[in-house]
């Protein structure tokens, strides 16, 4: 007998699957609280569906619902049958997937996960930097595109379009745009690691050890550490960690600033990722606004966009969460 012919009927299976961690969780189809939440390392799993597995067999374990629908969001394309995720070795396929389980399966891009979970936040659940947004306007149709990003293991975002559907994108893989001197020179620099530097290479947990290598690499110093080694280093008001960290938050708002402008993200732009909690004060958020707005004629339409962070612990999860609600219905 299989693990999940142990459990009784009723629930849909969640999973968030970056390239660093894979976090689980299940709902029911009357209930939308997330239950039995746990995360695997990636790492520690040769295969995704061996991390699956181990999940379904403690759902088992603990006398949970029966898996009716599985839904995963994952850092990667998600058009093809085959899955492979960008920042790790994982890779599988729907359609196998589907037959081996016996249960319906959908794969979502991990941001447009998280952008199913925009209409379902509260104000406890967002921290407004820019244009608060009531909560009965957060759950109303938006008059404008949303649009969600952040940084991690790569950067990602997609944003909610006023009807509801869904725009995936991919935008940590746009080319790196230096704003000034500064910045062209540490342009320069990762030219010698990268052919072709994007946005990932910089707005990222490696993102930010590039950008310590590259302004040690401007100092004449040989310097390599890893991105929480780099906040550390900031704690510990190391100059060089300082200055990185302001680099990254600059760059983020540049970015954030274009992103809302190509997607015409009027009724808001979210912020998403535990990596902005673990840069914690060192974050800028000035900084991070100044830069956002900073678009010459545009800058005041950039004014205009609310901007929020969001506080929820598993934004990923809750979208898929809305989503098997919104099939299920």
């Amino acid at each position: 007998m299989s693990a999940q012919d142990l459990l009784a009927p009723g629930c849909f299976v969640l999973a968030d699957i970056g390239g660093t961690n894979a976090r689980f969780a299940y709902v029911t189809a009357s209930d939308a609280t997330l239950r039995c939440v746990f995360s695997y390392a990636c790492a520690d799993y040769e295969r995704f569906e061996d991390a699956l597995n181990a999940y379904i067999e403690r759902l088992a374990y603990s006398a949970a619902p029966k898996p009716q629908r599985i839904c995963l969001a994952v850092a990667a394309a998600v058009h093809d049958d085959l899955i492979k995720l960008t920042n790790s070795p994982w890779q599988f396929s729907r359609s196998a997937l589907s037959e081996l389980l016996k249960l319906p399966i959908s794969i979502l891009n991990d941001f447009s996960a998280q952008a199913y979970c925009l209409s379902d936040l509260g104000q406890a659940r967002v921290q407004w930097w820019q244009r608060a947004v009531p909560s009965h306007a957060l759950a109303e149709p938006a008059r404008h595109a949303r649009s969600i990003v952040g940084p991690g293991t790569g950067f990602g975002g997609a944003t909610m379009l006023p009807s509801g559907g869904i725009l995936e994108s991919e935008p940590g893989h746009l080319s790196f745009a230096p704003v000034d001197a500064h910045e062209a020179a540490l342009l320069a620099q990762l030219w010698r690691r990268f052919s072709r530097v994007s946005i990932e290479h910089l707005l990222s947990g490696p993102g930010l050890a590039n950008l310590y290598w590259a302004n040690a690499q401007l100092l004449g110093v040989d310097g390599e550490l890893q991105a929480a080694d780099i906040v550390a280093g900031a704690q510990q008001g190391d100059e060089l960690c300082l200055q990185s960290i302001a680099d990254f938050t600059g760059i983020m708002g540049s970015v954030c600033g274009d992103i809302a402008l190509m997607t015409g993200s009027l009724s808001g732009l979210f912020l998403s990722g535990a990596m902005l909690t673990k840069m914690d004060r060192f974050f800028d958020q000035r900084l991070f606004m100044t830069r956002f707005v900073d678009k010459g004629p545009f800058s005041s339409w950039c004014s205009s966009v609310p901007i929020g962070r969001i506080s929820a612990d598993y934004p990923g999860l809750l979208g898929c969460a809305a989503y098997c609600r919104s099939v299920h219905d």
